[in-house]
């Protein structure tokens, strides 16, 4: 059981930390259900805080992501935005963690940039602050300058988080297995398969020379807009592990009282920063997957600059244009509509009862038949369709995740700089601009074009599949096959219900025969039917029961 469980003997002490911590947080249910009651001390198996059942239940699963540490810190994170998985007492909760943390020792700091950079410290900067000015479960950032006199953010990795993490990430993808196989009834859907996609999500974060390619890819994409500010990057100071970016100053988006201080309008400030992400979203299909305050700074002018570029998402044309379907046939109140919408953006429409997810589209249909496109708020109308797609058990791709996640938290960001702040306005134009594409000459003539290569495809290959089909039938060689599941066990299930229906009239006309044989003067003969037909109905009662059984 413990190398099943465990795997390895080196991860046995960290798998007695996260039992133990389940434990003491009230989580010894899940413990027991997963049969690691082993693995947890005796004197550690008497939780010390409430019962399980208490209505805190969701304080205390943050309270485990707090006290086990970055990987389950960000898991925690990316949960907090899963409102298909999760109901809304537990995101609001897992909402609420931070990712913080006290800085590593200054002596840990020059041996990753001397080995990751190849020089030391006073050769890679004019001057360099060993305090960190921010610290996080993953990283820190440290002010600098360089020999040319620019102020510099450097952000430099934990020592040995890598290896923390790939082996939480272990233990996490053994766990997943384990709920599966002994708590199915669990309302997260798929455990395994959440495990991987956070695995990929956290493994980008390691690794800085994507962040810097994102920087570089978001400053191509708004090379030609004053109202946004990105970030730039020196990729001789930068590594995997190492990011050295320009230091910006400037206030946070929601410091109402510092944008304010600057002589700018909160809500025009409201308006750039939700039409920048939206642009990301719907024109370049590219997005800041997690545009919190802390990730976004105001400058001079109104200016808008993103930081933590570690999180994106990424959509196609085409899946832009499918969720522009989603939302018109939520305000044409067309249920059929919205379902092949969903269908086209891969939402696994597989619910247990077909007939009430329909009846509960419906329903969400009709609460929006009312409004236009220019007054419906995209937010939480995404938000019920998390909430339907939680309680019928569907499956939603993590880049459509990601979108409802930068939607809500951009609304409700511009909403604490203006209250009367309305996401549409900006939104509706372009969803009018995706849905004007699909009518563009190039765009019908490039599909005519590609129906056509396709066509021609099909007529090249066609007479060989013709000729060759031909020529099984006339030797006699063509077979069709039929699969049906369940076939062969409907098969065998009416073979043996027919043969117990046969000895049952086979019995009962022994039993017949013997009572007509009895009256005639032959008792020999009848208690000989009289036995046979009793022996057949022992047998049929036996088979009767195990068939039930």
């Amino acid at each position: 059981m413990i190398r099943e469980t465990v795997g390895h003997l080196r991860d046995l002490p960290r798998y007695r930390q996260i039992l133990s911590s389940l434990v003491r947080y009230g989580y010894q249910d899940v413990v027991a259900a997963l049969h690691l009651e082993g693995l947890v001390r005796p004197i550690e198996r008497v939780a010390l805080g409430p019962d399980a059942a208490h209505p805190d239940r969701p304080e205390r699963l943050r309270l485990v992501c707090e006290d086990l540490g970055p990987t389950f810190i960000k898991l925690g994170q990316i949960l907090s935005g899963r409102a298909d998985l999760l109901p809304e007492s537990y995101t609001s909760e897992l909402a609420r963690l931070r990712d913080s943390a006290r800085p590593f020792p200054p002596d840990q700091t020059e041996p990753i940039l001397r080995e990751d950079l190849g020089r030391p410290i006073e050769e890679l900067f004019a001057s360099f602050e060993h305090a960190p000015f921010a610290a996080a479960s993953m990283s820190q950032v440290h002010r600098a300058v360089s020999h040319t006199g620019e102020l510099l953010a450097v952000k430099i990795q934990r020592p040995g988080i890598a290896r923390t993490i790939q082996s939480d990430l272990d233990i996490l993808k053994n766990l997943a297995q384990l709920v599966e196989r002994h708590m199915p009834n669990l309302p997260i859907q798929r455990p395994t398969s959440l495990v991987r996609e956070f695995e990929r999500t956290i493994k980008r974060e390691l690794d800085f020379g994507i962040e810097r390619a994102t920087i570089e890819r978001c400053r191509r994409q708004f090379v030609d807009d004053p109202s946004i500010h990105i970030l730039r990057t020196y990729p001789e100071l930068c590594s995997t592990r190492v990011l050295t970016m320009e230091l910006v100053g400037g206030v946070s988006v929601d410091d109402l009282a510092g944008i304010k201080a600057m002589g700018l309008d909160p809500a025009a400030v409201a308006v750039t920063g939700s039409r920048i992400v939206l642009e990301q979203i719907f024109r370049h299909g590219f997005f800041h997957a997690d545009p919190h305050p802390g990730n976004l700074r105001v400058l001079a002018g109104g200016v808008i600059a993103p930081l933590d570029f570690g999180m994106f998402g990424q959509l196609d044309a085409i899946t832009r244009e499918r969720i522009a379907d989603l939302l018109a046939g939520l305000v044409a109140q067309d249920p059929g509509r919205v379902l092949r919408a969903l269908a086209a953006l891969d939402v696994r429409v597989e619910p247990p009862d077909i007939r009430a997810f329909r009846r509960d589209l419906a329903e969400l249909t009709a609460m929006y038949s009312e409004l236009s496109l220019e007054t419906i708020r995209l937010a939480p109308l995404l938000g019920e369709i998390f909430t339907l797609a939680r309680v019928h058990h569907l499956h939603i791709p993590p880049d459509l995740v990601l979108l409802i996640r930068a939607l809500v938290t951009i609304e409700s960001v511009a909403r604490k700089l203006d209250p009367r702040f309305d996401i549409t306005a900006q939104l509706s134009p372009m969803l009018r601009e995706l849905q004007l594409k699909r009518l563009h000459p190039d765009r019908i003539l490039h599909a005519t074009l590609r129906v056509g290569e396709d066509l021609r495809s099909i007529a090249t290959i066609l007479p060989e599949v013709l000729s060759q089909s031909l020529e099984s039938i006339r030797q006699g060689q063509l077979k069709v096959t039929f699969d049906l599941q369940g076939f062969s066990r409907l098969v065998r299930q009416l073979t043996r219900a027919s043969n117990s229906l046969a000895v049952g009239i086979l019995a009962a006309g022994l039993f017949v025969a013997g009572a007509v044989v009895l009256r005639s003067g032959a008792p020999y003969m009848a208690y000989t039917g009289f036995t046979l037909a009793l022996v057949l109905s022992v047998w049929l009662a036996w088979n009767m029961s195990r068939d039930g059984a």
